[in-house]
Parts: C-alpha cells; structure tokens; sequence
C-alpha cells in the first residue's frame, strides 16, 4: 500500500514539501504584487502558516510529523490572487487561528479561565474589523461544552475577554465626545446586507466552489478515519468542521464578505487535508491527491490569466 503511494508519503511527510510551496507562493506574490500593501497581506498570511504549524505541534490535530497542512494552505492561498490584495479584514482570519489555538488549552484545564479569557479577547478584536463575527460566540461556547471547560467561570471569562476591547473603545470616545461610535459593531448585527453574488468575480466564483468541494470530502473522511485518533484529537475536530460549516454559511449569506470568510474557511480546510492525505494512504487519497493538484493547477492557472490580462 505504501509502495503504491510513494509520492503522497514524501508529500506528506518530507521536510521540502514546506519549502516548495512557500516558494510557490511567494513567486505567484510577485507575479500579482500592485501595491506596498501586499505585502502586509503576505507577512499575516505567514503568520496564519506558522500558527498551523503551532497548532498541530501543540495538540497533534495530524498524528504524524507533517507540516502538509500548512503546504496546503499556501497552495490553496497562491492560486488566489483577489487575497493577496491587502484588506484590513485580513486580521480576521489569523485572530481566528489564534483563538482556536487558545480554546484548544482549555479541553479539561483547571486553568480554563485563562485560555478562554483570550480567546474571547480575540473574538472582541475581530469584531471591531467585521461586526458579523460575534455570530461565533454562542458555537464557541457550544465547542466549550465538549471540550470539558464550560463552568461558570470560565463563562464570565469569556464575556469579560469579550468586552475588554469595547470597554477600552468606551474610555476612548468618552473622552473623544464620541460615545454611540463605541456600540456601531452590535447596532451592525441588526442590518442584515442582501444578498447579492453579483458583486463576485467569475474568479472568487469558481474558486469557491472548488475549493469548498475538496474540503467538504477531506472532511468527510476526516470523520470515516477519526476513530483512530485520541478521543481529545476527535472533539477538536469536530470543532474545526462545525466551524467550517459556520464560516461556509457566513461566505454564503454575506458575499460582501466573501474573502475574509473563504479564508478562514481555508484555514479549516488545510487541516482536513493534511489529516486525510497524511494518514490515510489507499486508492482513493491517491486519486484524489492527483485529481486535486491537477484541478487546483487549472484553477490557478486560470485566475492568474484573469487578473493579470482584468478579464
């Protein structure tokens, strides 16, 4: 069986697949580099990377010495030129991996309240850049039910970290004269944008619908293969593909977001593939892994044509 999967081994266990594909994606950076901005937008895309990396290295979401979740998020990434352009909603997506890192140190912590304090804090700051993310916070203290950690202390915790950025924007308009400016994120939940795919590009379209049909099949194998991994392994899987399910929801009911919400949705995704390509080895993965890197080839391929020649 091994034999037979030669290239999806080294792929998922060789210490140059990491390598390559940052190399991938820094020239597909340059290719579609326009402003000094970008770069910016490279430099939190990196930082999204080496939070995955901690993230499988902390809680051994892939049991096996891999950073082919992080190779497939660059690969994924690069193909991608409407995210290389800088948006200041591109913190989201990096606050989100570290909150997730955050509500992971929680699972059956006496010290619960800590962890989750800060991972609320980061939910706080994101939903300064985009108000709809406070839609999270009731999954987040759903997830902290079947990770063990729900009490009532860490319930204020959370709310406290939660409300720590606004009482700080509070303080600040106070003396600015300006207080209604401090409740704009919740009066936003209550406008409901419509929706409307028109304001997508055939690019962000087809990439979509790609990308999110190859997540929706690691993830489903993730859960056939999930009896495996430790019982702890299994509930914080379950966590990220509720909440890929979440953010599929948001890109869908909120075009105008669609980016921010793709993104995370990416980061969700890269750690269902690196689970099944780097633990599963048989007919299908070896089919799919070259169907997947032939279609994405063909997309990138594609949006590169697209945006350099603004068709």
């Amino acid at each position: 069986m091994l034999a037979r999967n030669r290239f999806q081994y080294e792929l998922a266990t060789g210490r140059a697949t990491l390598p390559v594909t940052i190399i991938i994606c820094l020239i597909m950076y340059g290719i579609t580099y326009q402003e000094k901005t970008d770069l910016l937008s490279l430099a939190i895309h990196g930082a999204i990377v080496y939070c995955l990396i901690e993230l499988n290295t902390t809680f051994s979401l892939i049991r096996t010495r891999t950073t082919l979740h992080a190779a497939l998020f660059l690969f994924f990434l690069s193909g991608l030129p409407f995210l290389h352009t800088y948006s200041h909603e591109q913190w989201i997506p990096l606050l989100f991996t570290v909150s997730f890192s955050y509500l992971f140190r929680s699972y059956e912590s006496v010290y619960a309240p800590i962890p989750v304090f800060h991972c609320f804090l980061c939910l706080g700051i994101s939903s300064f850049l985009l108000p709809q993310v406070l839609y999270f916070v009731p999954l987040i203290y759903f997830y902290m039910i079947g990770l063990r950690a729900f009490t009532l202390r860490t319930f204020f915790a959370g709310l406290i970290g939660l409300l720590v950025p606004y009482w700080i924007a509070l303080a600040y308009h106070l003396y600015a004269g300006n207080m209604e400016a401090t409740w704009l994120p919740f009066k936003a939940l209550a406008y409901f944008p419509p929706i409307d795919y028109a304001i997508l590009s055939l690019s962000q379209l087809v990439s979509g619908g790609i990308a999110i049909l190859f997540i929706a099949i690691c993830s489903v194998e993730c859960i056939l293969h999930s009896y495996q991994d430790k019982v702890q392994t299994r509930i914080m899987l379950r966590v990220l593909i509720i909440t890929g399910i979440g953010t599929l929801a948001c890109m869908l009911l909120l075009p105008s977001h669609f980016n921010t919400y793709f993104l995370m949705t990416l980061v969700v995704g890269s750690v269902m593939g690196g689970h099944l390509l780097a633990l599963t080895f048989n007919r299908f993965t070896r089919i799919f892994l070259w169907v997947s890197l032939g279609i994405w080839t063909c997309v990138c391929i594609m949006n590169l044509w697209m945006h350099l020649f603004n068709f």
